[in-house]
């Protein structure tokens, strides 16, 4: 008997049907030991147990050590761009006032980039790979929302551990995205429910918080307009918003509302002083413009550029005691334009590639079967986009630089896009 002959554009549809089914990698694939690894790693670096026991560091040198030894490795500007700035670190630390500090800072940011971020795109391979990272993400930030709930809005380490009301704020308006774009991609009913619900929760850490994070809150807002925008069903989503607004922030007191109105007043509190602090932060980049200060050396040396009137305003020389209360001020100060310029030039590339993948992610006709996959991938894209926003808007008012929140985002950007180029475009070429 005669075998029937394939309708035309069959064997492309099939091809490329087969194609997205390897990068979503089907219930088969296995991620991997160095991808357990990175999970471990997210765990312990936001859920920051009291006693890491040193696995922090054996994960990260384990992460390097696999990709030195693998041989596809994943090469993008962003991994030029990494390596660039930890020269950057490099060069200027020696003429640092505190070279003990800067070192260590300078040590810090190696591990980071090198161990995690430049690793993780040759680690998370796939679209199933890129799922199971935002869903763990989602669920340790759920974990520290509903600690922050029951402790004043301080996270498992609190203050000493870098996770007090303000870095906690940061964390749940960069989940928020994440969980959202979720609730559209999730087929189960009760994956939808439990999605919604972790937004709730990184609404309530920061309404439930002992002191307000007015930053938090700004950022929080700007994530909701980006996801409503980009919502691939704008009246779901605005029903999602504004229900989870009216629960969580129904229950937030008048003194919650007061806290936040008080934005505009810069004159007083902690605005009134971190005006003052980043105005000797931009005295500190005048006069040393290419590789500012040194890393980690804005608290040293702001009692160098103290004016007379700030000296008599607080009564002190703020030396060793304070720090630049923002990211962009304290890039500026401690690596100066060499350091800034490379931050931008990874920004840049960065909403680049996830702007490549929202709009090359969209099924053509004849693609049904894949166009869940496409669908991810887009959906992930925009939640990167909207966390990488969260994070810069809290980053204004907060000392980021030299936490994992950015630079994480950057490498999952990164990630995302080289999932889309190596294994969605090249068959659609075909």
């Amino acid at each position: 008997m005669r075998r029937k002959d394939p309708e035309p554009g069959a064997s492309r549809t099939v091809s490329l049907t087969s194609a997205i089914r390897r990068v979503a990698g089907g219930p088969r694939e296995k991620l991997g030991f160095f991808f357990f690894l990175l999970l471990v790693y997210l765990y312990f670096e936001y859920g920051r147990p009291a006693h890491p026991l040193g696995i922090p560091m054996a994960i990260s040198f384990l992460l390097l050590g696999g990709w030195l030894v693998r041989r596809d490795k994943h090469w993008s500007p962003q991994v030029t761009g990494f390596l660039a700035f930890l020269l950057v670190m490099v060069v200027s630390s020696p003429m640092a006032v505190n070279t003990y500090t800067s070192f260590w800072a300078t040590y810090g940011m190696a591990v980071l980039l090198l161990c995690i971020c430049i690793p993780l795109p040759s680690v998370v391979t796939s679209v199933r790979a890129i799922r199971v990272w935002a869903n763990t993400f989602v669920a340790l930030a759920v974990y520290v929302g509903v600690w922050a709930i029951l402790h004043g809005g301080y996270g498992p380490s609190g203050a000493d551990g870098g996770q007090d009301e303000n870095y906690v704020a940061a964390m749940m308006g960069m989940a928020v995205p994440f969980a959202y774009f979720s609730i559209f991609l999730e087929t189960r009913r009760v994956g939808k429910i439990l999605f919604g619900l972790s937004i709730a929760v990184f609404c309530g850490a920061l309404v439930t918080a002992a002191n307000v994070s007015r930053g938090g809150f700004l950022g929080l807002c700007a994530v909701f307009l980006y996801c409503l925008a980009r919502s691939p069903r704008k009246w779901h989503g605005l029903f999602i918003i504004v229900l989870i607004g009216v629960v969580v922030f129904g229950f937030a007191g008048r003194a919650y509302w007061n806290e936040i109105a008080s934005i505009e007043d810069v004159h007083e509190g902690t605005a009134d002083v971190r005006l003052e602090i980043w105005t000797i932060g931009m005295r500190m980049f005048a006069a040393n413009p290419v590789l500012g200060v040194g890393p980690g050396n804005f608290r040293w040396r702001v009692g160098n550029y103290q004016s007379a009137e700030q000296r008599l305003k607080y009564d002190r020389d703020l030396g060793g005691s304070i720090v630049a209360h923002s990211l962009f001020v304290e890039l500026l100060a401690e690596l100066g334009t060499a350091g800034a310029a490379l931050v931008i030039w990874l920004l840049w590339h960065t909403w680049a590639d996830l702007r490549q993948v929202r709009l090359g992610a969209i099924a053509r006709p004849g693609e049904t079967a894949a166009a869940s996959d496409l669908v991810h991938l887009r959906a992930y894209a925009d939640a990167v986009a909207a966390s990488t926003l969260a994070c810069l808007v809290n980053a204004a008012f907060l000392s980021l630089l030299y936490f994992s929140y950015l630079w994480l985002l950057i490498a999952m950007a990164s990630a995302i896009a080289q999932v889309f180029r190596s294994q969605v475009a090249p068959q659609r070429k075909a």
